[in-house]
């Protein structure tokens, strides 16, 4: 028995030994649902680890610049892409596909959109550095509304756009469809066919074991479930 008893605790000491962290840069739209893929990876296999979260631009722009990371969840195809292309990548892959929405305080449609933002206050994205705020200028043309006629505020990720709709700061504002069950809104307009949808890709930047573990998880069926619960397409 007490063989027995050194030989289990050697194989939990190599286990626990062989555990290593990884990290992970995530687009802040995504940053709930990958706290669930953490817990349940950690679970499964020992490794930790760490989440950065921000808009997909500042996540990029700190990758080029030497940011220690191990896998990029973009909210976005082209950085991945390119990063890659730079070699700054061993693989890229499209992990979900997200949606946008409008969140409101009044009953919205389609064909009331004009009327309905005249005034108001609305919250977006920064299209220039996150994809969702990119979504949401291609809405705003396709709905016919002018920014001229209501109060933008306009914040560098839609994490962040969500987070001052719920606290009442904005009257509207464009979310990610995924969002829309978190910040208590009276009223929301999905906008399928209206703004595109969002492929978002992840890059494998490093090759340590706990990384390519990670990186093999994201494309199981587990991480698959947990991200179509989370309201996002699964590709």
């Amino acid at each position: 028995m007490r063989r027995w008893g050194v030989a289990i605790l050697a194989i939990l000491w190599a286990g626990w030994a062989a555990a290593e962290e990884v990290a992970v840069a995530v687009a802040s739209n995504f940053l709930s649902t990958a706290e669930r893929l953490a817990e349940a990876f950690e679970a499964e296999t020992g490794h930790v680890v760490t989440l950065s979260n921000g808009s997909t631009g500042l996540l990029f722009a700190q990758i080029e610049n030497g940011a220690p990371f191990d896998v990029f969840l973009a909210a976005d195809e082209l950085r991945p892409r390119r990063l890659r292309a730079a070699g700054r990548a061993l693989d890229t892959m499209t992990y979900a596909i997200g949606q946008t929405a409008i969140v409101s305080r009044m009953p919205v449609t389609r064909e009331t959109a004009a009327e309905v933002f005249n005034g108001k206050t609305v919250a977006l994205a920064d299209p220039t550095v996150a994809p969702y705020g990119q979504a949401a200028t291609h809405a705003m043309e396709r709905l016919g509304l002018d920014t001229a006629s209501f109060r933008p505020v306009m914040v560098a990720n839609v994490g962040q756009v969500g987070a001052i709709f719920a606290t009442g700061n904005a009257d509207l504002a464009f979310v990610a469809a995924s969002q829309v069950s978190r910040v208590n809104a009276p009223f929301e307009l999905r906008l399928d066919g209206i703004a595109p949808d969002i492929r978002q890709d992840a890059a494998l930047l490093s090759g340590t074991e706990a990384a390519r573990a990670f990186w093999a998880w994201l494309g199981g069926p587990r991480s698959a479930g947990l991200i179509a619960a989370d309201g996002y397409k699964v590709p």
